[in-house]
């Protein structure tokens, strides 16, 4: 008799241990309608279109352990100043379904030639330009610009790091 009290006890805490740890979990797992429409996962078909420089800044990289010197602030500024530069010499950037992007440059019919372009790959939410730099675009509201930044240095001086791009979808 002791052996069956003994059983029916052990069965009940372990089925209370259990509808508490599923309580739990669903009280985790479960996100307001609000929150869900907050996150926002880009699909590839979100980055094609065309896409105008809409604003320019630095930020220290993100896996700089120490605070940014006056120093390396200054020279990341002068350097975002050049790079600048060389986008606002196109009219925009253009991203293409099959796996292309092109830079345009201003009186370039649509179909011109490629000046600057390349091809592009999609991962983990965000889409990549081939290039040395890996400047990687993401979008992070539905509707929303684009923010490219850069995820490799091509050389040793370079400054890519800190840089940070807006571009808005012009069409």
């Amino acid at each position: 008799m002791q052996n069956a009290t003994k059983a029916v006890c052990s069965t009940a805490l372990l089925l209370a241990v259990a509808t508490m740890g599923l309580a739990g979990t669903l009280s985790v797992a479960h996100i307001s309608s609000a929150q869900a429409q907050e996150e926002y996962l880009p699909t590839q078909k979100d980055f094609v279109g065309k896409w105008k420089l809409s604003g320019a800044t630095i930020r220290p990289p993100r896996d700089m352990t120490d605070a940014p010197t006056p120093e390396q602030e200054a020279a990341a500024n002068e350097f975002q100043q050049t790079v600048t530069n060389f986008y606002t010499a196109f009219d925009y950037l253009e991203i293409t379904a099959d796996g292309r992007y092109n830079f345009h440059q201003p009186g370039d019919p649509a179909s011109g030639p490629c000046v600057w372009c390349g091809a592009w790959s999609f991962s983990k939410s965000s889409l990549w330009l081939k290039l040395d730099t890996a400047p990687r675009l993401d979008i992070y509201a539905k509707d929303g610009d684009i923010q490219m930044t850069y995820t490799a240095e091509p050389d040793e001086k370079s400054k890519y790091a800190w840089l940070v791009f807006g571009w808005t979808k012009v069409e």
